[in-house]
């Protein structure tokens, strides 16, 4: 039987047979030690346009392009195929505010089976490759989010997972984490402090553990949203916003266009504008730099570290952003952009989508949304595009954001400080606020 599929070194192009190989490597290049490996296939992608034409439940439909050998081993909350939504409202406001004349799509990662979160898919793909090879130990470092998904995916599959948190974490993913009979380690420390000691804990125990956002595994899963977009959209849009912290997304929608480019080959990537909040913003910083300089030789391997960042939004507190010289590349290549967001304003967006679409976002998605508005105000978005915005969990994963929604209560006394109200006086203040920010 020929082999479904093999990893290549990015660095050297050494290949690896498969992941089982690549786990008794520890999950790195046995000849220069690199830990970027790409998947690729053998499979006949003429398949893959029959299944963009089907009705898809899960990413797993795309089982032929996934690095799993036995579907038997599948371990799913069914995650991956959710619908991407059309938002009117957004569009209305880019042709009243910008003279805009645009298409604003939302992948709602909160419709996910397993947490609700970006996370699910790739932590479904894991949780099966470590049932298909026996993998009994696993850990990960995390801002929250990705280590909740692992953890729930792979108690299903009976792997012993140790999460290592740094001390701003929510404290619900410590407990999702918990009630599933995981091991947590919260690190005294931020995440950069929180990866230093999940490593040794790693190397120590000789445990895996995830390689971050390069990590295959990762990129394997979260390529999908490209054949989402096809069997959805028709297309690739134009611009695509993500908030980042790693930025894993941007990074498998990139494998994922090269990766059906034979089959496609007027494919190309979406023109990337990645968002951080003002209080955690090295990229941003990176980016502003690099633009003041004309963009010199080597300059996305500049860029500064933040040392315990003093953000309300953990699952996006990465202060070393290691991930960015490979975003910055991605972002230069297609015109696109680092797009700094005033943190303080996050609920207030929040708010106004809750109004307007009845959707809880969480605090990450809230960036996202911020983010939409911020880039229309400097010119990022442009006439006839289409937009895609992947907002990244829902108010469930962080139940503390939930107080924010707050802003329609009146303490009374008695029933004369009663009076009826009209939502449209409501939607002039939603509105309002988030102009200002």
């Amino acid at each position: 039987m020929q082999q479904k599929y093999h990893l290549q070194c990015v660095a050297c192009g050494h290949v690896t047979s498969d992941f089982g190989e690549w786990f008794t490597q520890n999950q790195q290049c046995p000849d220069c030690g690199s830990k970027h490996s790409e998947v690729w296939y053998t499979s006949d992608y003429e398949e893959l346009s029959q299944i963009i034409h089907q009705r898809v439940e899960s990413f797993w439909q795309y089982f032929p392009f996934l690095p799993l050998s036995d579907p038997s081993n599948i371990i799913t909350c069914i995650e991956g195929g959710i619908p991407i939504e059309r938002w009117g409202f957004l569009e209305e406001f880019a042709k009243e505010q910008y003279n805009l004349n645009i298409e604003v799509h939302v992948c709602r990662n909160d419709l996910n089976g397993g947490t609700g979160t970006f996370k699910d898919v790739s932590a479904s793909l894991a949780a099966s490759l470590f049932k298909e090879y026996g993998i009994e130990q696993y850990c990960v470092a995390s801002t929250g989010n990705t280590a909740t998904s692992y953890a729930t995916y792979l108690s299903m599959a009976g792997v012993n997972c140790s999460v290592f948190l740094p001390d701003n974490a929510l404290k619900a993913s410590e407990a999702f984490i918990s009630a599933y009979g995981q091991q947590v380690f919260r690190v005294k420390g931020d995440y950069t402090k929180t990866k230093v000691i999940a490593s040794g804990y790693s190397k120590t125990n000789h445990i895996l553990m995830s390689n971050g956002n390069i990590d295959p595994i990762r990129v394997e899963a979260k390529k999908t949203m490209v054949f989402e977009w096809l069997r959805q959209l028709g297309r690739i849009p134009d611009v695509y916003i993500q908030a980042v912290s790693g930025g894993t997304g941007p990074i498998a929608i990139d494998k994922g266009v090269r990766e059906i480019q034979s089959v496609y080959p007027g494919l190309r990537n979406p023109r990337f504008l990645f968002i951080q909040p003002d209080k955690c913003d090295p990229m941003v910083q990176a980016w502003e730099k690099a633009e003041r300089e004309n963009f010199p030789a080597g300059f996305e391997n500049e860029y500064p570290t933040i040392d315990n960042p003093d953000t309300e939004i953990p699952t996006l507190a990465t202060g070393h952003p290691t991930s960015y010289p490979i975003l910055a590349k991605l972002a230069k290549a297609v015109g696109g952009s680092f797009v700094r967001i005033n943190e303080s304003g996050i609920a207030d967006n929040a708010r106004l989508v809750a109004f307007e679409r009845q959707v809880m976002l969480g605090p990450a998605s809230a960036v996202c949304m911020a983010g939409f508005f911020e880039s229309l105000k400097k010119g990022l978005i442009h006439d006839g595009e289409t937009v895609l915005l992947n907002i990244g969990e829902g108010v469930r994963r962080s139940p503390e954001f939930v107080d924010k929604m707050i802003y329609t209560t009146k303490m009374v006394d008695s029933v004369d400080e009663c009076q009826p109200h009209t939502m449209s006086s409501y939607r002039e203040q939603l509105w309002k606020a988030v102009l200002v920010n």
